[in-house]
């Protein structure tokens, strides 16, 4: 299905959408998300990316400026040691500015994590990353044996053992930490967590970071590809705790042992069943959503919001006013 390319730049604020810019869920962690692309199309995936998705509207590249201007901005009302986690709606490995990115934040965060399943990073890449300032790479990856991995990526292209090597490049020639970060499909790829776990041991990954494996638990959501039924948390947790044993590796951390930590959260300019005036600029991420501003802006991005819209015709550059119904963690979607 063909979508919108947006270019998002100035005339659009970082903040409250999910789609680009910054998120911030009240803690040291903030969010940066350069873009939605991703060319993947994974059987699984919770926000429906990659070239197979018939659910999405647009895609996004945001101006390098703009959300480095963002970033800064909220690291420093912040008020505290910052991580920036390069993530998105797609894999930030995409992003043509990434390096640009990195090295420009460097001096407001004490910390630049990225999400990625590296195989678009060639090792030229990774070294500039490194010495742009890149500190983590957190790598999407859900299965060793090939065949189970390419199903798994929803195409006939992804050659996990190229990522393998890469892993090594990282290991053997940057000071880069990384923590693979699977997502644990009952019926699907749990004989592929064990062998994980054996990896990280074999390949001393523990010397660099506490947690060198961090298992995700698979959740259906209403928008993303949904190929099996969600188990519940205790059967996750269970099934954590017998896989530790098993490879002599931790695998519950918790939210202090990974840095994690309350910290001030931005304003929320506008309140559920606010009125807003606004003015469409593109689509949003999703069929039948539209992204719009605010007539009345600050110029800051500590106050000023992107809101999706959604259940309306988009109609760039009309103005019109939309009932605020949702608000959590600054997202703000109207109808």
């Amino acid at each position: 299905m063909r979508r919108t390319l947006v270019r998002v730049g100035t005339e659009y604020p970082m903040v409250g959408t999910l789609a680009f810019g910054v998120v911030d869920r009240g803690t040291n962690v903030v969010e940066v998300r350069p873009t939605s692309i991703c060319a993947l199309s994974c059987i699984f995936c919770s926000v429906n990316a990659g070239p197979k998705s018939r659910a999405r509207a647009a895609e996004y590249i945001v101006d390098p400026d703009a959300l480095v201007n963002a970033v800064e901005e909220v690291a420093s009302y912040k008020g505290t040691r910052v991580e920036a986690h390069i993530d998105g709606m797609g894999d930030p490995g995409n992003y043509p500015y990434l390096v640009d990115l990195v090295q420009e934040i460097r001096e407001v965060v004490d910390v630049i994590s990225m999400q990625t399943r590296l195989y678009m990073l060639s090792e030229s890449k990774i070294k500039e990353l490194e010495e742009a300032g890149l500190t983590r790479i957190n790598l999407s990856m859900d299965a060793l044996l090939p065949p189970l991995a390419r199903k798994l990526s929803g195409t006939n292209f992804y050659d996990v053992n190229s990522v393998l090597r890469k892993l090594g490049f990282i290991l053997n020639n940057t000071k880069l930490q990384v923590i693979i970060s699977p997502v644990l499909l009952p019926g699907l790829n749990e004989g592929e967590m064990e062998k994980m776990g054996r990896l990280v041991m074999a390949l001393k990954m523990g010397d660099r970071i506490k947690y060198p494996l961090l298992i995700q638990k698979y959740l259906r959501h209403k928008r993303g590809r949904n190929p099996i039924d969600e188990e519940d948390w205790d059967s996750f947790w269970n099934h954590l705790r017998k896989l530790s044993l098993e490879v002599g590796l931790d695998l519950i951390p918790t939210g202090e042992s990974m840095s994690i930590a309350p910290a001030k959260e931005l304003p929320k300019p506008y309140d559920v069943g606010d009125v807003v005036e606004v003015r469409m600029l593109s689509p949003g991420i999703f069929n039948g959503e539209c992204l719009a501003v605010p007539l009345r802006r600050t110029g800051s991005n500590i106050y000023d919001r992107v809101i999706t819209i959604v259940g309306r015709p988009c109609i760039p550059n009309k103005r019109t006013r939309t009932r605020i119904i949702r608000n959590k963690d600054n997202i703000f979607i109207g109808v």
